[in-house]
């Protein structure tokens, strides 16, 4: 050591002090990667407020262990913080006018007309009176916006309860010919739901059956829709008996 207290280097070892562990290559930042399936899937969660860890555990049930993963749970948060996050805040600064402003109108509606403790009656009244009010997506879905413009808000909040729902899954392409594709998707139970795409004419089906049981998309057929970004929905899959005008019509026979 000089005088000027700075070590002076005359030898250096490149070995590693420590054993290797080939286990743990995985942790190593070079072998990690993030596929776009799994990024979309953590947009939509953090969209919904999801915590990264939750997400990131999701991602270990579907795989089986986290050392089939090909990233860890930092990966997920550090997405998150890069990516995600500064497009989500401006959008969601934009959108909190609009709910606030919605929810002020409904609690003043149920005020004025005593309704407070006649909910179906009071969604009558509301969906008459407030026509034209629309109410805010719950996600930043192109494709709920397609349901929020047409059904009655009733309606839509059932849809909108699958959206929410979707969040909870993950998807993964099982096998694709002609543009048809087969995807399983496990929801937050772990349960696993087969559902065929056909890219040409954007038919979707999940063996849930839930749309041909009651009318509407079920959260498996929306993740894969969103996997296949796809930003509208067949004219099939919006049922005229549900929407705005003909309930305004029957309103005022």
């Amino acid at each position: 050591m000089k005088d000027v207290s700075f070590w002076t280097i005359s030898k250096v070892v490149l070995n590693h002090s420590h054993p290797c562990c080939p286990d743990q290559v995985e942790m190593l930042k070079q072998h990690r990667e993030i596929s776009m399936f799994v990024c979309r899937t953590i947009e939509t969660h953090e969209e919904a407020r999801i915590r990264p860890s939750k997400t990131y555990q999701l991602f270990v049930a579907a795989a089986g262990s986290h050392r089939k993963l090909d990233f860890i749970e930092k990966d997920v948060r550090n997405y998150i913080t890069r990516e995600v996050r500064n497009i989500f805040e401006e959008d969601n600064a934009k959108e909190f006018g609009k709910k606030e402003a919605f929810d002020r109108n409904w609690i003043d509606f149920l005020r004025k007309y005593g309704l407070g403790g006649n909910k179906e009656q009071a969604e009558r009244e509301f969906d008459a009176a407030f026509f034209h009010i629309v109410i805010p997506c719950a996600t930043k879905s192109a494709i709920e916006a397609q349901f929020q413009h047409v059904y009655t808000h009733e309606k839509f909040r059932e849809v909108q309860a699958q959206f929410r729902g979707k969040v909870n899954c993950i998807t993964r392409s099982m096998h694709s010919t002609l543009g048809f594709t087969t995807y399983e998707v496990f929801n937050s139970t772990f349960n696993k739901f087969v559902v065929t795409y056909d890219a040409v004419s954007r038919d979707v089906k999940c063996h849930c059956l839930l749309f041909e049981s009651r009318g509407i998309l079920c959260r498996h057929s929306l993740s894969v829709l969103s996997f296949e970004r796809v930003d509208n929905v067949a004219p099939k899959y919006i049922l005229e008996r549900w929407s705005k005008n003909i309930k305004r019509r029957h309103t005022h026979i």
